[in-house]
């Protein structure tokens, strides 16, 4: 009772202090969102034309360790400066819950000074400490440390559908890890806290928050479901009571659906920066609280000076002028964005891509009779991979090894393509001989069916691959349209300059700096990272964007809406009927519905 009692008092007391963080994490979250963030950018950006690299992807990095020690050395130090920028940001909002706390105002050229003092705790020791708690721990963990610099760290849908495709196993063993941050997060919380508010050296810290964590790890993670479950409830209370009173005026009183609209838009914004504050400062105020409660919160630190309180300045008529000017300017700015939003964007008919040639397990991936059933719904491209045989033909598969389809624990570059063929492919209940390129290509002219061709390069694959692919494929690829992408930047750089007619994209899994800068003629982007701000940019270099692999009938229309020139589904049936529903001008509501969802 007592326990659910402090909870109660905690929450109160954390909603009562809201107020006081406004100045801290707006002033941050502001300098990290508008200077850091496109200041870093750019400077990766920068170091990655001066050393001729298009973009950094995976399939690049190899190439940096190997030829580009001047932009490896570069990017390492744009990690170390992302980690003394992300330690800079948690030690400036420790230290202002810190202050708050005790009650004891302070300014901000002190906070700040204060927060540069703690800088020098970085040394090599701790460096991959930061790397490891920054970068793993809170964003993995759940423990909402709400950092814009951290805010890309997401795992892709495509690796969870993966993990969760019935394999017991890996999906074991991804509970268990995530079990594990958990605990290691509740356990490491107070490692920073000490060194920055006791001066604890590194090692001493991180022995300390183990020992007093070791009889209270329920406890303060009931605090974090308390304080976050809490922020989540308000959060839904806000936005619900926004969207019904705006689906009332679009009933009741749609002459003024735009205006109200607008003021609905605005007060989400609100709401979004009410919401950044309190998960923001949420972590911070579980641990200075706890602290406190223990008895473990040292006083104030020696670098920190008193000052007298001086009497307020008064309001001058200049000072009120000013501020209703800039209020004025502000509210005009933000009514002519939230009032542009509202009236220009429109859904538009994306093109329809059947993901590897099935339609809610209707066949085998990749196999005839699965296009055969999948061309009837008419999608605009059937999706499907290629790889490489042993004797340098080519083959219908996706997986790099054979065992999960077929049993033969070989990858298709071991086997000859009569030996692949020979191999039948069990999936969905349903069984399917391997097919050759040649034939897949064969059977699609027949169903006059376009194909997105996926060609999936290994280390294995011979030198002349991508000249006999084009020898071989290039008369009948651009007479009956087909299209290709590949997930290798080289490749699709080197296909679309050796065959120009062709037309080529790149796979991108992540949204890390926007889109690199190719001679390619569109892009194909997991669904999770990508937003309106990606696609936009695309879209101005002359650029197409496709969507994978979306299967739900909401991110088809908040992908619509962004803009997507293509979906691409594994729920062909799905995406038709949602295109032939939901393709109309959407309401204000559905507007606004997908400016929350896409946010961020």
């Amino acid at each position: 009772m007592n326990y659910l009692k402090n909870s109660l008092i905690n929450i109160v007391d954390f909603l009562k202090s809201t107020t006081a963080y406004f100045r801290d994490v707006l002033l941050l979250h502001g300098f990290m969102l508008f200077i850091l963030l496109p200041s870093l950018s750019s400077l990766t950006k920068f170091i990655l034309r001066r050393g001729n690299i298009d973009y950094l992807s995976y399939d690049s990095i190899g190439i940096i360790l190997k030829e580009h020690p001047a932009v490896l050395i570069s990017l390492l130090l744009v990690l170390t400066a992302i980690v003394i920028s992300v330690f800079f940001e948690f030690t400036f909002l420790l230290l202002s819950v810190f202050f708050i706390k005790k009650k004891e105002p302070i300014s901000l050229k002190q906070l700040l000074a204060g927060t540069f003092s703690q800088i020098k705790k970085i040394k090599p020791s701790t460096f991959l400490f930061f790397l490891f708690y920054f970068f793993l721990i809170l964003p993995v963990s759940g423990l909402n440390f709400n950092s814009d610099l951290l805010a890309k760290i997401k795992i892709p849908a495509f690796i969870l559908d993966y993990i969760f495709a019935n394999r017991v196993i890996i999906i074991a063993a991804v509970i268990i890890a995530y079990l594990l941050l958990i605990y290691l997060s509740i356990r490491l919380i107070f490692a920073l806290p000490e060194m920055i508010l006791r001066d604890r050296k590194f090692k001493e810290a991180v022995a300390e928050s183990w020992q007093l964590t070791k009889n209270r790890f329920f406890k303060i993670i009931g605090q974090f479901i308390a304080i976050g479950g809490t922020i989540l409830l308000i959060s839904i209370i806000g936005y619900t009571a926004i969207f019904i009173f705006q689906s009332f005026m679009e009933a009741q009183f749609p002459t003024y659906a735009l205006q109200s609209a607008v003021a609905a838009m605005t007060l989400l914004q609100l709401m979004f920066l009410l919401n950044i504050i309190f998960s923001t400062v949420g972590i911070f105020y579980i641990t200075i609280d706890f602290m406190d409660d223990e008895g473990f919160l040292p006083t104030l630190p020696s670098w920190f000076e008193k000052e007298e309180n001086a009497p307020a300045a008064p309001w001058t008529f200049t000072k009120v002028m000013l501020f209703a000017v800039a209020a004025a300017l502000f509210g005009m700015g933000v009514g002519t964005y939230n009032t542009n939003y509202l009236s220009n964007y429109s859904i538009k008919e994306p093109l329809t891509i059947s993901h590897r040639g099935v339609d809610d397990t209707n066949g085998v991936q990749n196999s005839l009779e699965a296009m055969r059933k999948t061309s009837q719904l008419k999608p605009s491209y059937i999706e499907m991979d290629i790889q490489e045989t042993k004797d340098h033909q080519f083959v219908v598969m996706h997986d790099f090894n054979l065992k999960n389809l077929t049993g033969v624990n070989k990858r298709p570059n071991q086997l000859t393509l009569a030996e692949l063929e020979k191999l039948k492919a069990k999936e969905n209940g349903q069984e399917a001989s391997v097919v050759s390129f040649d034939a897949y290509l064969a059977e699609a002219k027949k169903l006059n069916q376009p194909l997105l061709i996926e060609i999936k390069a290994t280390p294995q694959d011979s030198p002349d691959m991508l000249n006999n692919f084009i020898k071989r494929y290039k008369d009948i690829i651009i007479k009956e349209k087909h299209i290709i992408h590949t997930l290798t930047f080289d490749i699709a750089e080197n296909l679309k300059e050796k065959e120009p007619d062709f037309q080529v994209g790149y796979i991108l899994p992540f949204n890390i700096i926007g889109p690199p800068i190719s001679k390619v003629d569109f892009f194909t982007m997991e669904y999770t990272t990508l937003n309106r701000n990606f696609i936009d940019a695309a879209h101005n270099d002359g650029k197409k964007v496709y969507a994978w692999t979306v299967n739900d009938e909401d991110t088809m229309t908040r992908m619509m809406f962004y803009g997507v020139d293509g979906l691409i589904t594994d729920q062909m049936e799905l995406l038709k009927e949602t295109i032939k529903t939901d393709l109309k001008e959407p309401t204000y509501s559905d507007k606004l519905f997908y400016f929350v969802t896409g946010i961020g």
